[in-house]
């Protein structure tokens, strides 16, 4: 599969999971917080990869992100290999992520997670 054929799997099994588009990007709301997910394609040719590059906000920090993942106070990047099965993996991780205090005990289940200092003072 191609790397933007692999892309627009990823997107489309995104839709399929309850993701819907606000501002230009996917989001879904689990409980009290966000989660925006923006696929985007990492290196060219023959190393190109998809990655989801994946955020997180609440409604405690505003404003509402603009600029999709990227402007959220937590941000991480998963490569998807597997367009279906990672992004059904990833959207199981993120979709039981509803709360604060939820997703401070679970940061460890999302690595390489960038949280803004905001953020941490919530956690």
């Amino acid at each position: 599969m191609t790397p933007a054929a692999a892309r627009a799997a990823v997107l489309k099994q995104l839709k399929a999971r309850g993701f819907k588009a606000r501002r230009g990007h996917l989001r879904l709301g689990v409980g009290d917080l966000w989660w925006y997910v923006d696929a985007r394609i990492a290196g060219v040719g023959s190393a190109a990869q998809v990655v989801a590059e994946v955020g997180c906000w609440t409604p405690d920090l505003p404003p509402e992100p603009d600029g999709g993942a990227v402007d959220c106070p937590l941000l991480l990047d998963v490569v998807v290999g597997e367009a279906v099965a990672d992004t059904d993996a990833l959207v199981d991780r993120v979709s039981t992520i509803g709360d604060l205090a939820t997703l401070g005990q679970r940061l460890d289940d999302l690595p390489g997670a960038l949280v803004d200092k905001a953020l941490r003072d919530l956690l």
